[in-house]
């Protein structure tokens, strides 16, 4: 078990927010809507938001529409929380779930489902869905879920090497790096250099920062 990883958390995921895109970089995202409503970390509420837009907000593009990425917090105890996010409107509403449990696949699938149920404006099924998660326990490896009708999935093995094609990011990785950058890459990695990742989609970006990670 990665020691960055909180082993035992108490809940799938601690917050769900639907966070509106600023007009410009000297002004702050705004928090659209949260779930649990009740949810009173003002700490988190106030932070989350601002790394829910990485880019130059002026630049914005249709070609980052639906993409994911991913944000990582640490805690008072040196855990790593997640922040799993999806763009969607243009771009200018993202989704974001946090979660001290690195299911990355399974969670892009949740933040799909949760966009789809936004434009249908079914929010109850929304609701309904996330109460269901919220109120879940922790499941063990391996387990089936079933949320709703269109929501289901198998929790994943964390303590275990990723593999090719049910790990996401390590198969985007593979597409993504020819062999010759591959070894460039291990090889800093090994020297302890310092690796700067660019790409014109972020998820690309997310994508090889978490293969490495892992």
């Amino acid at each position: 078990m990665d020691t960055r990883t909180r082993e035992k958390p108490e809940r799938t995921f601690d917050l769900v927010l639907k966070v509106e895109c600023p007009v410009s970089e000297n002004e702050d995202p705004v928090l659209l809507w949260k779930f649990p409503e009740d949810f009173s970390d003002q700490d988190i509420l106030s932070m989350v938001p601002k790394f829910c837009f990485p880019f130059a907000i002026e630049r914005v593009t249709q070609t980052q529409v639906g993409q994911h990425f991913t944000f990582v917090l640490t805690d008072i105890d040196s855990k790593q929380r997640f922040g799993f996010c999806r763009l969607t409107s243009g771009g200018k509403i993202c989704l974001c779930i946090l979660s001290y449990l690195p299911w990355f696949e399974v969670y892009y699938k949740l933040l799909n489902t949760l966009a789809d149920y936004l434009v249908k404006e079914q929010e109850n099924d929304l609701n309904d869905m996330l109460k269901s998660l919220y109120n879940h326990p922790v499941p063990d490896a391996h387990t089936p879920v079933s949320l709703s009708l269109h929501s289901y999935f198998i929790t994943p093995d964390v303590t275990g090497l990723p593999t090719i094609p049910e790990s996401r990011n390590l198969t985007e990785y593979f597409v993504a790096v020819d062999v010759n950058n591959m070894l460039q890459i291990y090889a800093s990695m090994l020297h302890e250099r310092r690796i700067i990742f660019t790409s014109r989609k972020l998820s690309t970006v997310r994508t090889l920062i978490y293969s490495i990670y892992i």
